[in-house]
């Protein structure tokens, strides 16, 4: 796994970057953020993920294979999506 805040320009808006989180208990659900409606299930995944209660993973594929990310820099991540 790597860490998107060590990768210079983490491209958080791409639109074949998958987003999913993982709660305490080991759950996982994915986060939608390739439409507008999309904005407020990314908002609130940052929530959690700020409170703690989750934590935000990324895939980003590539073109011989995709890496795992965990978004370990989630100001860089809500700028990106214009929540501050």
């Amino acid at each position: 796994m790597r860490s998107a805040k060590e990768t210079e320009n983490f491209p958080y808006r791409l639109n074949t970057v998958c987003y999913f989180e993982v709660d305490k208990n080991g759950n996982v659900s994915q986060v939608y953020h390739k439409n507008k409606s999309d904005k407020k299930r990314v908002f609130e995944a940052y929530q959690r993920a700020m409170n703690k209660s989750t934590t935000l993973y990324a895939v980003w594929p590539g073109n011989w294979s995709s890496d795992l990310f965990i978004i370990d820099d989630l100001d860089a991540f809500a700028k990106a999506f214009n929540f501050i």
